[in-house]
């Protein structure tokens, strides 16, 4: 029997709350090695799937005892084919762990009984190339060729929406809500934001978000930020009525620059506190933005803070 999609972020009010920094957690906190990124290379390892679960487990948890509804994704950034490719993975396979990221979500949200309409099942997808190379500018029919086939899975595994973290330029964002569109899925586009204001391709965040929807007509259902500082992306925000295409962030826990991050041996966690407090004074501004998580440094501690404050300036 079909159940019905819970309510997305563009079609309710509600807060939504997402997960941290996924990949920094497992390494930094579990030290769990992950080649080129990838953290659904750990679903081969029964222990190793055992943290991923009680990483979202967490997260659900306290999604059930704020009252809010929850995102699941991340764990899939690097499944794609050519991260797959690099581990070894054949296409099947790479579907197969896609899927199975997808049911780990399922299973996560009735342990913790999440109710299906707080539930929102993301397939994550992350960018083809490095998401902190600069000149690293695809097509948008070359992008939608190479997305297309992680996008159709997440459709066959009944994902209610597909989620692009980390895009850095409008081409590539084009081409993943037009594969989106063609597997009938709803997308949402999170790009990064450098501390210049502009996307890695050069791009302003409002030049993106308009080159994407006057290409695809609005076909995205959101857009978001994501592995930036609130000290980055905030100046990049005005108050013309393109903002209202932005649902979210997923905040890095510091403002260093990401090439500075990517080459760190430790885990800067910055002050979890200040950014909750960033969180809340963004929120203020845009009242329409209702997706809240972290990225890069954060975990847990940083979305318990988050949720607090912007509970807490709602009532």
């Amino acid at each position: 029997m079909e159940t019905e999609r819970p309510a997305l972020p563009h079609e309710a009010s509600r807060l939504f709350l997402t997960d941290g920094g996924t990949e920094t957690w497992l390494i930094h906190k579990r030290g769990h090695e992950l080649p080129n990124f990838s953290a659904f290379h750990l679903l081969r390892d029964p222990d190793a799937t055992e943290d991923v679960r009680s990483y979202y487990r967490a997260f659900a948890n306290l999604a059930v005892e704020r009252g809010t509804a929850f995102i699941f994704d991340s764990l899939t950034y690097r499944a794609s084919r050519d991260w797959g490719e690099l581990l070894g993975y054949s296409d099947g396979e790479l579907a197969d762990v896609n899927l199975q990221a997808l049911e780990l979500y399922r299973d996560v949200a009735d342990e913790v009984g999440l109710a299906p309409c707080d539930a929102v099942i993301s397939g994550c997808i992350g960018p083809r190339g490095d998401a902190y190379d600069r000149h690293d500018e695809p097509t948008a029919g070359g992008a939608q060729e190479y997305h297309q086939a992680q996008v159709d899975t997440f459709a066959a595994g009944r994902a209610d929406l597909v989620t692009a973290l980390s895009l850095s330029s409008s081409q590539e964002a084009i081409g993943i809500v037009r594969a989106a569109s063609s597997a009938g899925l709803p997308a949402a586009i999170s790009f990064t934001v450098w501390s210049d204001q502009r996307l890695g391709g050069g791009e302003t965040l409002r030049e993106a978000i308009e080159t994407v929807d006057d290409a695809t007509g609005s076909a995205a259902a959101y857009f978001m930020i994501n592995c930036s500082h609130p000290l980055d992306f905030g100046p990049a925000l005005d108050d013309d009525d393109w903002v209202t295409r932005v649902h979210g962030f997923r905040a890095n826990a510091s403002n260093e620059e990401h090439s500075t991050l990517s080459l760190a041996d430790h885990l800067d966690e910055g002050d979890p506190d200040e950014l909750a407090r960033q969180y809340a004074a963004l929120r203020s501004r845009f009242p329409h933005m209702n997706v809240f998580g972290g990225c890069c440094g954060t975990d847990l501690t940083h979305v318990q803070k988050i949720s607090t404050v912007l509970q807490a300036g709602s009532t």
